[in-house]
């Protein structure tokens, strides 16, 4: 089946996602953030706390030593405390201009990440389908030219020795190429890579469809969300319906899908991009033909 993946603004990209990372990322890099919290359902943990300078008069600190130095602060109090400093940090360390750059070194990882695997797509592809250069194509163009001449020096040294009869003309064959071939191929993966949104579509014949020949294990068949399958399936069964007509994928496709009521089927998740690879699909697999131009 064919599959792309679009990548769109969501959760990986949101503030909540970045600002809570800069926030731990800040946080972790301070050890008195990363100690246990000396707080806990047991009464010892309640009544353990640190020593600080002054006395406030609030209970939760306890009393005053003499060297004004307050003891027994109760695990609420050391908490707010360590949550002022950490509020304090991260006003410093936290701003919108390294939120900008952390998210755009997200970007770039993703980016990188995934262009090895474009790059490895179109390496492999271009190795399986080899293109020959301008400088190849100028010198075959060159060849024939040379050849054209000849042929005409030739033809005119001939006439000039040939009696007095009447010419008969001779019928010349073109020259078959690979190109020609691609061309002809209306099924199949190769016919497949040239479906647009302005190409013209139809059923397969049984013959057509029989050539494509499926990997060994791999099953005949589309792979279809949930959300489309209704709408997908009526125009694939409205094709077949029609097996002399040719429908044009990002103009007429939309038409057929209707249920057995007559009634349209559910199009909202169907785009041009949808049509476009559901066709490409079928062609692939050899459930539509691609009609190439006369």
């Amino acid at each position: 089946s064919f599959h792309v993946t679009v990548a769109i603004a969501t959760h990986d990209w949101c503030l909540a996602t970045v600002f809570s990372e800069s926030v731990r990322e800040v946080l972790k890099g301070v050890d008195e953030f990363r100690m246990a919290l000396p707080i806990g359902p047991c009464e010892e943990y309640e009544k353990s706390g640190t020593r600080r300078s002054g006395g406030s008069g609030d209970d939760n600190v306890g009393s005053s030593d003499g060297d004004g130095v307050g003891v027994g602060v109760g695990g609420r109090a050391f908490l707010e405390e360590q949550m002022e400093r950490a509020f304090a940090l991260l006003r410093e360390r936290v701003t919108g201009a390294s939120l900008e750059q952390r998210l755009r070194w997200k970007y770039s990882v993703h980016n990188a990440r995934a262009d090895v695997c474009r790059r490895a797509v179109v390496e492999d592809y271009a190795a399986a389908n080899p293109r020959p250069s301008k400088k190849r194509k100028m010198l075959a163009t060159n060849e024939c030219a040379d050849e054209a001449d000849d042929d005409d020096d030739d033809e005119e040294s001939a006439n000039a020795d040939a009696s007095s009869e009447p010419p008969q003309s001779q019928p010349q064959s073109q020259p078959h190429t690979e190109d020609d071939e691609a061309d002809s191929i209306v099924v199949g993966p190769k016919a497949a890579s040239k479906v647009r949104l302005e190409t013209l579509v139809r059923a397969s014949t049984p013959s057509e469809r029989e050539s494509v020949a499926m990997e060994e294990g791999k099953l005949r068949g589309l792979t279809v969300r949930e959300e489309t399958h209704g709408a997908l399936m009526s125009i694939l069964a409205g094709i077949k319906n029609h097996p002399g007509r040719s429908f044009v994928v990002g103009s007429d496709l939309r038409g057929l899908a209707k249920n057995d009521e007559g009634d349209d089927c559910g199009l909202d998740f169907v785009c041009d991009f949808t049509l476009l690879s559901f066709a490409r699909c079928c062609v692939e697999l050899g459930a539509l033909a691609m009609v190439c131009d006369s």
